[in-house]
């Protein structure tokens, strides 16, 4: 469903002092504008893409989103965008060497020759993401605004659990965020990274069998851990209701407050925008 929610006091003539994050994969293209003098979200626009999608379809749908969207043509104090997609890899920061790139990304994933390499170092831990993004859509990305600062939805996702979940009352927590065939589940202690992992499922016994397999690896105790859920589950999802059986403490992911929203946003689940929302705290 595509949807879009503005806030009363967006200027579309003021958008050189508005900051935009974009995320963008297989199943649809999202971009939200932050007011930075109040640090509030005032729009918010979804395009989701149905049938089967390639990323060559994605690159033209991209192109003609770009090319006809009045948010999209005008020009922004910064640029942020998030590439969903399976293909990263985390590297441990002593271990990290910028020359050393490809190899990093090979030994677990990959590389396709139209795929570009790129890099974020993660602020809350000492680990750099190395993922890619299809060239070509990189460089319709630079073409439409110039200077964009590129990252794996994976970043924001452990950035916020890392800031958001520290000193909570409780020492870990599992954050899974779920798109239509993947999903991705971090774990948290504190201030440390635990696990940041990314699996395939067709149905809602794999989704609901590996969750239950990693607090089982990790020994993460069913009554005292919570499970924050974000990404592409309704609220009245049957694995959210069969999860919460085995996890008492399954909830959904809440706005991060460190940022202030519209209250046209409030027609919306947030969780479904977590990664988006959240892509400033990678800068």
């Amino acid at each position: 469903m595509d949807i879009v929610f503005i806030d009363e006091t967006f200027d579309l003539n003021q958008t050189k002092n508005y900051h935009i994050s974009i995320q963008a994969g297989l199943n649809g293209y999202s971009f939200s504008i932050l007011d930075p003098v109040r640090s509030k979200y005032i729009l918010l626009r979804h395009f989701a893409f149905r049938g089967t999608m390639t990323t060559s379809l994605l690159e033209d749908k991209i192109v003609d989103i770009q090319n006809n969207d009045e948010f999209l043509t005008k020009e922004y104090k910064s640029v942020l965008f998030s590439y969903q997609s399976p293909k990263y890899t985390l590297i441990p920061g002593p271990l990290f060497k910028k020359d050393n790139l490809r190899t990093y990304f090979e030994f677990n994933q990959f590389l396709d020759d139209l795929d570009e390499i790129h890099y974020n170092r993660l602020k809350g831990t000492d680990a750099y993401n190395i993922f890619v993004i299809p060239a070509e859509l990189s460089g319709i990305l630079h073409r439409s605004f110039g200077n964009v600062i590129f990252f794996n939805h994976t970043t924001p996702l452990v950035e916020n659990g890392l800031v958001n979940y520290d000193g909570k009352g409780f020492q870990k927590v599992a954050i899974v965020n779920i798109y239509c065939n993947y999903a991705d589940i971090v774990v948290i202690d504190g201030n440390k990274l635990l696990l940041c992992n990314t699996f395939p499922w067709k149905n809602e016994e794999d989704l609901v069998y590996f969750i239950l397999y990693i607090y089982e690896q990790l020994k993460l105790n069913g009554e005292e851990t919570p499970l924050v859920i974000s990404g592409e589950m309704p609220r009245d999802s049957d694995v959210y209701e069969m999860l919460r059986n085995y996890i008492r403490k399954t909830g959904f992911e809440r706005r991060n407050t460190r940022f202030n929203y519209s209250y046209t946003f409030n027609d919306v689940d947030i969780h479904w925008f977590t990664n988006l929302f959240n892509l400033r705290l990678c800068v």
